[in-house]
């Protein structure tokens, strides 16, 4: 039975109905009138014959080819397995491109920086994505020695590469997306983690900043130390001064490094603009890039210095990634609630030829690409249907034994991988540059593959198999989903509805209250046992996200695709330590992105002169005559609040806090303002005040949230915290109906970041294909 027949059976039409369009809008041949002209059995054979082909090359008889076909398009259909989706757009297609991204390296000359900009357009025509690493060009206001004039810089030349992939997307296979990235130590660091200030800015490039060990040691040991940057060109080492504007600073502007760095941005400083900047807004995240290049199979041939647009998959200069996805939960035996690992086993093996076949088969759009890629033969074998495989095998997904389930899969999945790939090394030979590879040299073992294992973002191929996406939980339970003809169905996450229909208790009644957000332990009929391990992406805490992540990354070759999703009301003291806690776990690289995160939720501004947080004046600076500053609103148990923050040169330096009518504790209140502006104008941080005053409760405002959801905060101490919190932000606009201004491009719907994609949850667009 097809994935495509259980989803029509199970979910009454409406998965089936999103399925269909996403078939005829993406995968599906069309005839010269723009109409479809194979059906998805035809478009799996199709796939399943290009895949098997390249066995001819290895000795196979034409019989034995046909047999593995096959077996391919079996593996498809029963969604135990689907490869990226260029894969199946364009397999069969004249000088078909199959990969789905590449990293381009950007070389510091207008010539190379042109060059690469060339090169990024044959690959996004074909339909890849690309990444970049921006480090090697010279920062703003650097010379540029063959006219005697000064460079803008890479965050301008970043914005060309945006403009080109704009236009290319229009007659693309589907739509463009980049990575961009930069070293922490690029002098120009400020301009690149304040870039997206303006949402509309670079909208089609993920952005992550390179973040090494020494200065992941230097945050943890010597935070107040001077955070030092490095003119690429030259190898001259600088600070940054306080008070520089952030997009407007130039190399002029930066104070050499051995001078007197009292005045300049701290290690500290920088973090927590980062960490402020994808509280706001979702971006920038981290790259870890020496546990990256730990990692590297082939330091001899080159270093890792970008990855793919998700994240996930490092990758050397004009290095392509070759990427599939075992459904895990098509492996659960139901009835005994466990895992099939022998059929898994089988199927991984199967997977992997089937991606290195796909290496042979390939049409790359660049020489350097196609040597590369078949020197070194990565593939990118991950999962998906792991949040359905936990609820049916009776697994919360925040729980220790979650975690267990996820480390042994990721080892499975490796151990099975590798072996597959040993056995084509037996039967094809190694993958050309394994000598000196760290597979020869540690462990002697003649591999086909430099690279087996990726855990990339499956947003179409998910929904095609009828699964969760990767190994993010379950976003929703039930949806109205909105066709592209305008009529609205209902759709209910496939494995749910599967299992209602066979336990009997899944009706319209059932269907209504999911949608209504029902707690499934209040739904008549649903197991209690079924109800207590249903939860989704935002009943689970930032800490259960990021391990999960760090319990796979223990076993996987390559890296991670997965996003921490924050509610709309967590803190930038969340998003540091989510931070930290991806690191001391063992993760190469970070995203978070906090529901309804607003444009223009950003500093625009360096933060002034202010005495380090570890030595805070004896006495605090004096008041100046004038300031200036914002309001903000809250609603309590006692009345509304009103919080005033405002600003001297130095920064935050005064709070006032106001009840708009009769009630409260306005003494408390008062003395508490007063505490607070003394510590703000004596040096001690925001953050440092933020974390002693938020999460203080009172009575009355504990009853009045259990009533009224106008009240978000805690008390009015919370209420000060929440107030500093934002006003670290400079709001520049109303709140913005989609997160970055991110608006589904094919309906029109707001859309939400998972996996380092944008999703569209009304007609499952994604922005990663």
């Amino acid at each position: 039975m097809t994935t495509l027949v259980k989803a029509t059976r199970h979910a009454k039409g409406g998965h089936q109905r999103l399925i269909d369009e996403l078939l005829r809008r993406r995968y599906l041949r069309k005839g010269p009138d723009g109409g479809v002209i194979e059906t998805p059995g035809e478009m799996f054979g199709r796939v399943a014959r290009v895949a098997a082909a390249p066995e001819v090359g290895y000795g196979a008889s034409p019989a034995d080819v046909a047999a593995l076909a096959a077996k391919f398009r079996r593996l498809m259909e029963t969604g135990e397995f689907l490869p990226n989706s260029p894969t199946l757009m364009n397999a069969g297609r004249p000088e078909a491109m199959l990969s789905a991204c590449f990293v381009i390296p950007v070389e510091d000359s207008l010539d190379g920086i042109f060059r690469a900009i060339h090169q990024t357009a044959l690959v996004q025509k074909a339909g890849g994505g690309t990444g970049f690493a921006f480090d090697t060009l010279r920062p703003a206001g650097d010379l540029v020695g063959s006219s005697g004039g000064t460079t803008s810089g890479p965050l301008s030349f970043m914005k060309v590469f945006s403009e080109a992939t704009a236009a290319i997307q229009q007659g693309a296979m589907r739509r463009g997306a980049n990575m961009g990235m930069l070293a922490i130590d690029h002098p120009d660091i400020l301009r690149f983690i304040t870039a997206k200030k303006d949402p509309s800015t670079l909208s089609n490039f993920n952005l992550s900043v390179k973040v090494t060990e020494d200065f992941m040691e230097r945050l943890q040991t010597a935070p107040g130390s001077p955070h030092v940057v490095v003119n690429p060109r030259t190898g001259a080492r600088y600070c940054l001064p306080r008070g520089i504007g952030f997009g407007r600073y130039t190399i002029q502007d930066l104070m050499p490094a051995d001078g007197d760095t009292s005045g300049c941005l701290t290690v500290k400083d920088v973090w927590d603009l980062l960490v402020m900047f994808a509280w706001a807004g979702g971006e920038p995240g981290l790259c870890f890039i020496d546990r990256v290049n730990a990692d590297n199979p082939t330091p001899n041939v080159g270093p890792i210095r970008a990855t793919n647009p998700c994240g996930e998959q490092p990758l050397l200069d004009y290095e392509a990634c070759n990427l599939g996805s075992i459904n895990l939960a098509a492996f659960v035996d139901r009835d005994r609630r466990e895992i099939e690992w022998d059929r898994f086993a089988v199927a991984v093996d199967l997977a992997v030829r089937f991606l290195d076949n796909v290496i042979d088969a390939n049409h790359y759009p660049l020489d350097a690409t196609r040597e590369i890629s078949l020197a070194n033969r990565k593939i990118g074998l991950g999962l998906m249907g792991f949040a359905d495989a936990l609820v049916l095998l009776g697994i919360r997904y925040d729980s220790d034994e979650a975690l267990a389930v996820a480390r042994e899969v990721a080892e499975s999945l490796s151990e099975d991988a590798h072996g597959a790939s040993r056995r084509l090394a037996a039967e094809r030979g190694p993958f050309p540059n394994w000598a000196s590879s760290v597979w020869d040299i540690r462990d002697s073992q003649p591999m086909r593959n430099a690279a087996c294992t990726t855990i990339a973002p499956t947003g179409s191929i998910s929904l095609l198999a009828g699964c969760s996406s990767g190994i993010e939980p379950v976003f929703s339970l039930a949806g109205r989903r909105r066709a592209l003809d305008g009529e609205t169905f209902v759709s209910v996450h496939p494995p749910l509805e599967e299992l209602g229909v066979t336990q009997g208790w899944m009706d319209d009644r059932a269907v209504a209250a999911l949608l209504d957000g029902t707690p499934p332990a209040e739904i008549e009929g649903l197991p209690p046992d079924l109800a207590e391990v249903l939860v989704t992406a935002h009943e689970i805490s930032a800490e259960w996200h990021v391990r999960m992540q760090a319990a796979f990354q223990e076993h996987i070759d390559n890296a991670i695709s997965k996003t921490v999703n924050l509610p709309g009301n967590a803190g930038s003291s969340d998003v540091d330590r989510i931070f930290r806690s991806a690191y001391r776990l063992g993760c190469k690289g970070i995203t978070v992105y906090r529901d309804g995160s607003r444009k223009g939720q950003t500093l625009s501004r360096s933060p002034g002169p202010r005495r380090k947080p570890t030595a805070p004046a004896a006495e605090p600076r004096a008041r100046v005559r004038v300031t200036g500053g914002r309001t903000f609103k809250y609603r309590m148990g006692c009345g509304t609040l009103f919080v005033t923050l405002n600003r001297d040169e130095a920064g935050l330096c005064e709070v006032f806090a106001n009840l708009g009518k009769a009630g409260g504790c306005p003494s408390q209140s008062e003395a508490t303002c007063r505490a607070v502006s003394v510590a703000l104008r004596s040096g001690v941080t925001p953050e440092t005040l933020i974390e002693q005053l938020k999460g203080i409760r009172c009575l009355s405002t504990s009853v009045a949230r259990k009533g009224n959801d106008e009240v978000t905060v805690l008390s009015c101490p919370d209420a000060i915290a929440r107030a500093i919190e934002e006003s670290l932000a400079e709001t520049a606009g109303p709140a913005d109906p989609a997160p970055n201004g991110r608006v589904c491009p094919v309906c029109g719907h707001r859309m939400r970041r998972e996996a380092g994609c944008f999703v569209c949850d009304r007609c499952q667009f994604s922005s990663c294909g």
